[in-house]
């Protein structure tokens, strides 16, 4: 299926996988609504596309994505019409086991992982039915679906995410809206920055001695399931790299 004018919005779009989707999709020619909170890293990402796509469009939502205003900004900058919804905000904050973990932390992972991704779903899945239809693809995670010791919080999330996806795909089924998830194991982003706040050396620990995920592997994944014709949906993908067995299983090279 041909991308081709489609309008997408992509929420955590400034970094990561957010970005590296939104520089797939205008290769393909999508018209592009990128939500971040930093608007310089938004603002260096629509000149980059612009150099390479000089035609397509580009619209820039600086907000949080927590905050209870994004729906009424997101119709203000949407006019009500987007074909796919990219929900790739998200987050994990330490790795303290329940005990010792701090509220206000499990309170930012809830309302970023869950909350604001369900709420941005409620906001537009009834634009894409008035429509005729669309696709929305959740970033979930392999945390979704397993768990471990120090991301009690994290994981519920993703699994909140998950079950929510797949409550959603039955309730549109029918209706021309394709819901899908996908679900990585470890990819090299600023993900474990963010989660050891700004900390590098323990940031790069986590990915030492291995070959994660690229942020452009996940995108690749995502353009492929946006692209099956529309009587084909990819539920899910889930995919680890091939150094990584479970969240807790790694392997990593001696020299």
């Amino acid at each position: 299926m041909s991308l081709n004018q489609k309008r997408c919005l992509i929420t955590g779009a400034s970094t990561g996988i957010g970005r590296a989707v939104a520089i797939d999709l205008a290769a393909r020619g999508c018209e592009l609504f990128l939500l971040a909170r930093r608007e310089e890293k938004l603002q260096e990402l629509s000149s980059e596309l612009k150099n390479s796509h000089p035609q397509i469009k580009i619209t820039l939502i600086v907000a949080d994505v927590t905050s209870k205003d994004l729906p009424k900004l997101l119709l203000e900058k949407t006019q009500g019409h987007l074909d796919i919804l990219i929900n790739n905000a998200g987050l994990a904050l330490g790795r303290d086991k329940v005990e010792t973990s701090n509220l206000d932390d499990w309170d930012q992972m809830i309302n970023t992982n869950i909350t604001a991704n369900f709420r941005v779903a409620h906001t537009v899945v009834p634009w894409m039915l008035k429509n005729g239809g669309g696709d929305i693809l959740n970033l979930c995670s392999v945390a979704g679906h397993l768990t471990y010791p120090g991301g009690a919080i994290y994981c519920a999330t993703k699994h909140a995410v998950s079950a929510f996806t797949k409550s959603l795909r039955e309730e549109t089924c029918g209706k021309n809206l394709r819901v899908m998830q996908i679900s990585p194991g470890m990819v090299n982003t600023d993900f474990s920055q963010v989660r050891f706040r700004g900390d590098k050396t323990a940031a790069d620990a986590v990915y030492s001695n291995m070959t994660p995920l690229t942020p452009q592997d996940i995108s690749r994944m995502m353009i492929f399931m946006l692209e099956q014709p529309r009587h084909v949906v990819i539920d899910e993908i889930i995919t680890m790299p091939q150094d990584q067995g479970s969240p807790t299983t790694v392997h990593r090279r001696q020299f």
